[in-house]
């Protein structure tokens, strides 16, 4: 159990932690870190969301495990949300944000390199179906949410307007349609692989970074909920719908890994587009990672 936590678990940790200790040291500050984050968000991020896409074995896709893990996530995200804005009496922008704070896991960032390591590259490309899901239904639903949340005019064309220049589903998009294209330029798939290995570094010591803006103490009941469900109430779904199912080999457990990873970042990079409070998320984010360490090495071991 202590060899995966100490390869590969803690090294991808690592950056974060970095990223963390170099804004308490004062040898990077969150302007800093707005810039590497501009930069993962329109560059690099594209261009690895492009290449776990466009390599996605979409004839070897499990269709009935993805159908268990986006059942789970909806009914976390409805109850989570749903508890939030009427127990907990949150804002219902940041409770929309803080479900999706509770499923939208750190899979590209964070499981996808430590699936790799563990299992390699091609066992770990089904991971590709549930990040096509995660950014179609859970991200652009939640970004069409606020917008109509923000529009006066509740204009679909609007929304649709402004999730066609969202530079993560372009890059869906376009892995999409690579499959039916067949070959892909090998000048473009080079380019996707080499800017796209930044992304999870990147994202991560600006993440490091941001978290050590923000004072830890106290957490919160809305924090604690959404890291209550996040670490055990997604994983134990989906646990318990795989047991009343039969999966392909292998899919099960890169499954319960994605659902045993720490809450995403994205929803913080939502809140941040849209002017709502980070703070909640911010903290989320952080705690469930260290926790996460804990049930991701015993899921690798």
């Amino acid at each position: 159990m202590l060899s995966t936590l100490f390869d590969p678990i803690l090294p991808i940790f690592a950056i974060l932690l970095l990223g963390f200790i170099s804004y308490r040291s004062r040898s990077f500050d969150v302007a800093s870190a707005q810039v590497i984050n501009k930069f993962v968000f329109f560059v690099a991020n594209p261009a690895l969301i492009f290449t776990v896409v466009s390599n996605a074995p979409v004839d070897q896709l499990d269709y009935s495990a993805i159908g268990v893990y986006l059942s789970a996530q909806l009914i976390a995200y409805g109850g989570t949300f749903l508890l939030l804005r009427y127990a907990l009496n949150i804002e219902r922008k940041e409770a929309l944000l803080l479900g999706l704070t509770t499923v939208f896991v750190n899979h590209i960032f964070f499981v996808l390199p430590i699936a790799e390591r563990v299992y390699g590259t091609l066992e770990s490309r089904p991971i590709a179906g549930i990040v096509i899901i995660d950014i179609l239904l859970l991200f652009c639903g939640t970004v069409l949410a606020l917008d109509l949340m923000n529009s006066s005019k509740k204009s679909v064309f609007n929304v649709v307007r402004l999730l066609s220049k969202n530079p993560f589903l372009i890059a869906s998009m376009l892995g999409v349609l690579s499959w039916f294209a067949g070959d892909v330029p090998g000048g473009i798939l080079t380019y996707a692989k080499f800017v796209g290995a930044a992304a999870a570094p990147a994202a991560l010591f600006s993440l490091g970074i941001i978290l050590a803006s923000s004072p830890l103490k106290p957490i919160g009941k809305a924090t604690w909920l959404v890291i209550f469900v996040n670490i055990l109430v997604v994983p134990l779904l989906v646990y318990g719908f795989l047991q009343n199912l039969t999966v392909t080999p292998g899919w099960e457990k890169l499954i319960l890994l994605l659902a045993a990873g720490p809450c995403g970042a994205m929803p913080f990079v939502i809140a941040l587009q849209y002017g709502i409070r980070t703070t909640a998320i911010a903290k989320a984010i952080l705690v469930s990672t260290l926790l996460s360490l804990i049930s991701m090495t015993i899921l690798t071991s």
